[in-house]
């Protein structure tokens, strides 16, 4: 018998708001599939239906919405300190531009509640852009494909007879989003799908607006998502390019000057001026930009890799769980 064999695998604690935003307790359950992969033990639940019981790992997912998603703030904070002193380490998750108030609050609750670590699930490193007494716990975990994803991916085929929508824009609506439709109306294609409601909160289930699998079937149809930032900070929106490779098409962030991208960011071929889009997305280019999105995926870390090379740094040895498990 292996010496390691007799060692429990880790078990993971990952609370997701529940309801609010829809998409937070879908990046819990990314998390989820990619700590399985890697032999730890998974209890996904919300803070109202937690166990009283210790785990190796808590992730938030997202500590805002958690806090904010029912209830009294005070006592559900509580309940997360409380949580914190029955686990070995506290991970609190963001898919956010480190710029915005919507991370700063993520940072400041995270301090109170005492987590470890944020970890910034997206596609570059943001501490740069941190003022350097904030920089100690932020980790950028690249936002890889699970395992699921990836097959998702291999069956994918480069058909688009069925794409019978040029591009699609999904975003709040904002005079600066509204005078870009009228752009790629006017010079790119007028037969694109546009849904622009009020900002409000997307749920699950109860919304008015498109969920997640409604979305998906518009992109299963569009050659280009399109869209541009709702603020002045650079960040790559990490769901608009996961979404877009998935359902097969090819996302395109509009920016306002590619001098405003750093060096060091991968894909940047998918940000474009807006000068630029009618050049760049016509009808040729479509499949070379298509096949050269998807090989780069293929080159990419995986989310369990990812997780494991940052957990390792706070003592939880996930990448040997799956070996042990085996």
């Amino acid at each position: 018998m292996h010496p390691d064999s007799k060692v429990a695998s880790p078990r993971a604690l990952i609370l997701i708001p529940g309801s609010m935003n829809y998409f937070y307790n879908q990046s819990g359950r990314r998390i989820a599939e990619a700590l399985g992969a890697l032999g730890c033990g998974i209890e996904l639940t919300t803070l109202d239906a937690c166990p009283a019981e210790g785990y190796d790992l808590c992730v938030l997912s997202n500590i805002s919405e958690i806090l904010h998603s029912g209830g009294d703030f005070e006592q559900r904070m509580a309940r997360i300190i409380d949580i914190r002193a029955r686990c070995r380490v506290m991970m609190s998750l963001g898919i956010d531009c480190v710029s915005t108030e919507w991370y700063h609050r993520i940072r400041d609750y995270s301090a109170r509640a005492g987590a470890d670590l944020i970890a910034d699930l997206g596609l570059f490193d943001q501490s740069p852009f941190l003022e350097p007494q904030h920089r100690a716990r932020y980790r950028l975990v690249f936002s890889g494909l699970t395992p699921s994803e990836a097959r998702v991916l291999e069956l994918l085929d480069e058909d688009d007879a069925g794409r019978t929508i040029p591009w699609a824009f999904v975003g709040s609506s904002t005079p600066h989003r509204v005078a870009l439709i009228d752009h790629l109306v006017q010079t790119v294609d007028p037969r694109g799908f546009v849904y622009m409601p009020p900002p409000s909160l997307c749920t699950e289930k109860g919304s008015p607006h498109l969920n997640q699998q409604q979305f998906e079937r518009v992109l299963a149809r569009t050659r280009y998502q399109i869209w541009c930032s709702g603020h002045s900070y650079f960040y790559m929106e990490t769901e608009r390019f996961r979404t877009s490779l998935l359902t097969g098409g090819v996302p395109i962030k509009i920016i306002e000057s590619r001098a405003e991208i750093p060096a060091s960011v991968p894909l940047d071929y998918l940000m474009i001026e807006r000068a630029e889009v009618a050049q760049r997305l016509a009808s040729h280019t479509y499949a070379r930009l298509l096949r050269r999105f998807r090989d780069d995926w293929r080159r990419f870390p995986m989310l369990h890799q990812e997780l494991a090379r940052v957990l390792g740094e706070f003592g939880i040895d996930a990448g040997n769980a799956a070996s042990r498990a085996a």
